[in-house]
């Protein structure tokens, strides 16, 4: 994704919103599945950005061992504080959806930038306090990317579940009978999640805090293209 195709404001070629819509919230869900590869482990099988399997592992420790999953908890306050803060903020400015996202691309840019430095310097693995301090905030900074993406409200992408999209996408394809509806962006958002998963882990390898440096980085990328797409489609503001 290019910074010419979100800017160029006049030619003919230019995306409509709702397609500047799609690639960032697309961009956002690279960086999903690099933080949950991550996450998933270096954090002892903690998901930050994925919900759904945080319960259903937050569920295993209750029929055997809640010590198991003490990450998992703070995974799962960590998400609820970050989505309930950014549910005030997105209604405190829902005039400016763009302007909005970027501000709290910005903040979530800042608490990656953090956790990579934390990693880079700190046992997180063998450090319970630091891992689990490690789980809440990464766990809050999705739950404020989930909250942004809910707020651009793009059917199909949400950026940290696909379970749906993936029903979706093979449900409503030729060989189930189907008109294949929106099938680009649902066969993006599986290949997002499978590529940043795989880039994550393998940047983990190089160096403990490649994958979060590296969702900082796509992060950073769209935040940018973010703040480009809200000068051209957000609402001007209005003047004293």
């Amino acid at each position: 994704m290019s910074s010419t195709a979100l800017s160029d404001a006049t030619g003919p070629r230019r995306l409509s919103e709702r397609d500047a819509h799609v690639l960032l919230l697309l961009g956002l869900t690279l960086a999903t599945g690099a933080v949950d590869a991550v996450s998933y482990f270096s954090l002892d099988h903690v998901f930050t950005a994925n919900m759904s399997g945080n319960m259903a592992l937050l569920g295993v420790g209750v029929a055997t061992s809640i010590h198991d999953v003490a990450g998992n908890v703070y995974a799962f306050i960590g998400f609820v504080t970050g989505a309930i803060l950014t549910g005030r903020f997105v209604r405190a400015h829902d005039h400016w959806p763009l302007r909005t996202v970027t501000r709290g691309l910005a903040v979530e840019l800042v608490l990656l930038i953090g956790l990579a430095i934390v990693a880079g310097v700190a046992d997180v693995p063998g450090d319970k306090a630091v891992r689990f301090s490690v789980c809440f905030v990464l766990a809050a900074a999705m739950g404020l990317q989930t909250g942004l993406a809910r707020h651009l409200a793009v059917q199909d992408v949400n950026t940290t579940v696909a379970t749906m999209t993936l029903h979706d996408l093979a449900a409503a394809s030729k060989l189930a009978g189907g008109d294949s509806v929106r099938w680009k962006r649902r066969a993006g958002v599986v290949f997002a999640l499978f590529a940043g998963a795989a880039i994550g882990v393998g940047c983990d390898r190089i160096v403990p805090w490649g994958g979060l440096a590296f969702t900082a980085g796509v992060v950073a990328l769209i935040m940018v293209l973010t703040a480009k797409a809200a000068r051209i489609y957000d609402p001007p503001r209005r003047s004293a």
